[in-house]
C-alpha cells in the first residue's frame, strides 16, 4: 500500500492543534467534538482501564522500563505508566500540541511525573535497534495506509525479549454497505443514539469524522490478511478479534471456526500482545536515542543532549526542544511539518 502522505501528517498536526484549543483552552471550534469537560471524563475512564490492563501485564512480566507509547496524544496512558506503575519511558506523537497538553492533564488528574516526550514520525523512529523493552499503542496503527511498516519499525526498536501491546484498532467489515452518511462519530446525536440506530449505522452507514476532513487517514478497511502479514514478523503473538463486543476469537490459532467466520464477516476491533524472542538487556532512553536523518540513510548515529535540545554526533543535525518536548524529525521533515520550530533550531545553531 502507499506510504503516508505529508498532507496526512500535516492534517494530524493541524487537527490536533484545534482539539487542544477546544479541550484545553476552552475555545468553541466544533459542536461535534468533545468539550473540555467531556474529554476529561473520557480520559478518566481510559486511565482507569489502562491501570487495570497494565498492572495485569506487569504481573506477567510484560511491562518494564523503558517503554514507548506510540501515538500518545495527551499522554494520559504514559502518565499512568509513570505515576501508577513505577515505570519510565517515552511518549511519542507527531502532534506537538497534544504532547504539550500532557502538563495540563497531569495537573487535572494529579499525576506529577511526566514522561519523556518526543515529537517524531512513526515511520522513522529515533531509537537504536533492539533497545526499548516495551511498546504499546491504542487507536494508532489505523492512521496509516498500511500498519506493516510501522510494526516493522516497532519490531526493529524493540529489544530481544521485549513486548508490543496494541488495542482498539479496527479491522475490515466484510458485511457492510454504505447506504448513507452517518453523523460525526463524536456528535451528541451519535453518542446518545439508540442501540438499534447504532446497529444500523454499523452495517449501512459511511463513517464520518473531523479527522478525515483534515486529510487524516482513518483506515477501517485493514483486512484480517493485512493484519496477519503485519504481525507475522513477531515470533510469538496472541491476537484477538472482537466483533459486536460479544464475539471474540484468536486470529492466528482460531479454535472455533464458526466464531472466526462470523468475526471475519462482521468486522470489529483487533488487539494483541506480541513478543520478540531473546533476552532483555538494561538500557536507558538517552542511550537509545539516535539521529532520525542518519536512520533514514541506514545508519544509527547517537545524539548528544545540549542546552537547546539534541545534536547528532555524526552528521551534526540539530534537534530542538521546546517546553520539554524534543523534536526528533529529519531536518527536511521538521522544516516541512514545523517550519517555525525549524527556524528556531537554525537560529540557535548560528
Amino acid at each position: 500500500m502507499a506510504d503516508q502522505l505529508v498532507s496526512s501528517k500535516k492534517g494530524e498536526i493541524e487537527f490536533r492543534k484545534k482539539l487542544v484549543q477546544q479541550q484545553v483552552e476552552d475555545e468553541s471550534i466544533w459542536a461535534d467534538e468533545y468539550t473540555r469537560e467531556g474529554i476529561e471524563a473520557v480520559l478518566s475512564e481510559k486511565m482507569k482501564d489502562t491501570v487495570d490492563r497494565m498492572e495485569s501485564l506487569k504481573r506477567q512480566g510484560v511491562v518494564s522500563s523503558p517503554y514507548v507509547e506510540l501515538g500518545a496524544e495527551r499522554c494520559q496512558r504514559s502518565l499512568v505508566m509513570e505515576n501508577d506503575l513505577d515505570t519510565s519511558g517515552v511518549a511519542c506523537d507527531i502532534s506537538y500540541d497534544m504532547l504539550k497538553s500532557c502538563e495540563y492533564y497531569g495537573k487535572v488528574f494529579k499525576k506529577e511525573k511526566m514522561p519523556f516526550r518526543i515529537c517524531c514520525d512513526a515511520n522513522t523512529l529515533p531509537f537504536r535497534s533492539n533497545s526499548m523493552h516495551f511498546f504499546f499503542c491504542y487507536e494508532t496503527l489505523h492512521h496509516f495506509p498500511d500498519p506493516a511498516p510501522i510494526v516493522r519499525e516497532i519490531h526493529r526498536v524493540l529489544s530481544p525479549g521485549g513486548y508490543f501491546f496494541f488495542d482498539e484498532e479496527p479491522y475490515k467489515k466484510v458485511v457492510h454497505i454504505n447506504l448513507y452518511r452517518a453523523k460525526s462519530v463524536y456528535s451528541q446525536e451519535t453518542l446518545r443514539a439508540h442501540p438499534v440506530k447504532r446497529a444500523l449505522d454499523w452495517f449501512f452507514a459511511e463513517r464520518t469524522c473531523n479527522e478525515t476532513r483534515h486529510g487524516i487517514v482513518e483506515n477501517e478497511l485493514i483486512s484480517i490478511r493485512a493484519w496477519k502479514r503485519a504481525l507475522s514478523i513477531f515470533e510469538e503473538k496472541k491476537v484477538h478479534l472482537q466483533a459486536l463486543r460479544v464475539i471474540t476469537v484468536e486470529l492466528f490459532k482460531p479454535k472455533r471456526l464458526v466464531r472466526y467466520f462470523l468475526a471475519y464477516l462482521l468486522g470489529g476491533r483487533i488487539s494483541g500482545l506480541c513478543h520478540k524472542a531473546g533476552t532483555r538487556k538494561p538500557t536507558t532512553v538517552l542511550d537509545a536515542l539516535i539521529c532520525p536523518l542518519c536512520r533514514e540513510q541506514g545508519r544509527e548515529a547517537p545524539v548528544a543532549q545540549g542546552d537547546n535540545g539534541f545534536a547528532c554526533k555524526d552528521c551534526g543535525s540539530q534537534f530542538p526542544a521546546l517546553n520539554g518536548i524534543v523534536f526528533l524529525f529529519p531536518p527536511h521533515s521538521l522544516k516541512e511539518l514545523y517550519p517555525e520550530v525549524f527556524k528556531r533550531a537554525v537560529t540557535n545553531v548560528r
